[in-house]
């Protein structure tokens, strides 16, 4: 190398650490970045699951650190991606993306035309998020990864409460939840809203909990409370259903 010049090496390392450096993302100061309540942490997810009943999930961040300015997670909810949500994020808010449409089909999927925002990304330490209301829950159904017909599910009100300690217990304990209420099928005044799920969101652990209501009855339930070794050995079946 000549004198004065700088190699391709360099160059390259200079461009990655920009790079990273441009991910870097920090909420303000007495805020908290919401990200620790949705997904298990770094550590965790390396080489655990959580376990449960009816599923477990399985917990992938893209990129994979804690946390990006943005990105994108899934949910897997078998080790062969047979069921699966996929969430994404950025510096405003923490988004719904798309879910499984079939679980024995990981080409059929649900997506927002839109990202649906549901939580703001940083929310002040110990208090609860701000409410969102969302005006076009528009969303497509995918087979074979095309996109065949179209829909929606009327108005969306979205609160995220404050943290409680909660007994999730198992392995798990007590942790520290905020509960993510997701109310759809609303009337044109955000009220009156048909269906809601509910998600117990553990700081360090994310998802422990989901229930479902419609007309306020509960449907559905689901409880993965419980911390075991094990990585998922499938992905999902199309880039349409998570890339951005």
């Amino acid at each position: 190398m000549i004198p004065g010049q700088i190699s391709w090496f360099a160059v390259l390392a200079i461009i990655a650490c920009a790079v990273a450096q441009a991910q870097e993302f920090s909420c303000p100061s007495g805020a908290a970045d919401v990200m620790k309540y949705f997904v298990l942490n770094k550590q965790r997810r390396a080489a655990y699951f959580l376990a449960g009943k009816p599923n477990g999930i399985y917990t992938e961040v893209f990129p994979d650190r804690d946390f990006a300015a943005e990105g994108h997670w899934l949910w897997l909810k078998s080790p062969k991606a047979r069921g699966f949500d996929v969430k994404a994020f950025d510096e405003r808010y923490v988004y719904m993306r798309s879910t499984e449409l079939k679980w024995k089909d990981k080409r059929t999927f649900k997506r927002f035309a839109h990202d649906l925002p549901i939580a703001a990304r940083c929310v002040l330490e110990g208090k609860p998020g701000p409410q969102i209301k969302v005006d076009n829950t528009s969303f497509g159904y995918y087979r074979d990864c095309m996109l065949f017909k179209s829909s929606n599910i009327g108005k969306a009100l979205i609160d995220l409460d404050a943290p409680e300690q909660m007994d999730a217990g198992e392995s798990l304990g007590r942790v520290w939840t905020r509960v993510l209420h997701y109310r759809y099928d609303c009337d044109k005044d955000y009220d009156h809203c048909r269906q809601e799920e509910q998600f117990f969101l553990a700081n360090g652990y994310g998802l422990w909990r989901w229930r479902h209501f419609k007309q306020g009855t509960l449907v559905k339930t689901a409880l993965m409370n419980e911390l075991k070794e094990g990585r998922a050995t499938e992905s999902l079946g199309c880039r349409e259903s998570y890339e951005k």
